[in-house]
């Protein structure tokens, strides 16, 4: 089930994301952006459980992807589809026609979902992302959702 996250949720989406990322964002951070009016913060539980979530920025008629994430066991089964697409109908009915994202380009599962999803590469960063054994470029997307 897809629904609105609220401030009681940002300690476990803290804890997943420390799962998903290097470099992971702390519990306020997440709070912030459910305090932002600009952030839609939606996420996937299973009876109870939060197994994943993204949060999308909307500006006017564009908005970009901040963060999107399963937990690892849940990975696999169309949750990140299920909460993409989520994002992508509130988006549009919120006013943004362009859906913008980026990642890491050694991200290859998300590559994947994307490009199935009929997000275009747009753009990159090199040596964007900061690895504890390197540096990885960012392959930016974007979606027309209309």
């Amino acid at each position: 089930m897809i629904k609105p996250l609220i401030l009681c949720h940002s300690e476990h989406m803290a804890a997943l994301h420390a799962q998903g990322f290097e470099n992971s964002w702390p519990k306020l951070d997440f709070e912030n952006h459910m305090n932002n009016p600009s952030d839609l913060v939606i996420g996937y539980f299973k009876h109870t459980r939060l197994c994943g979530f993204v949060i999308v920025r909307i500006q006017y008629d564009q908005a970009e992807v901040i963060t999107i994430l399963v937990e690892e066991t849940h990975q696999g089964k169309g949750i990140a589809s299920t909460l993409l697409n989520a994002a992508e109908q509130q988006t549009l009915g919120q006013g943004a026609y362009i859906l913008f994202l980026e990642v890491a380009k050694d991200n290859v599962a998300a590559i994947r979902l994307y490009q199935k999803a009929n997000y275009l590469q747009c753009g990159s960063r090199p040596g964007y992302y900061r690895r504890s054994n390197g540096r990885v470029d960012a392959l930016l997307f974007q979606k027309h959702l209309k």
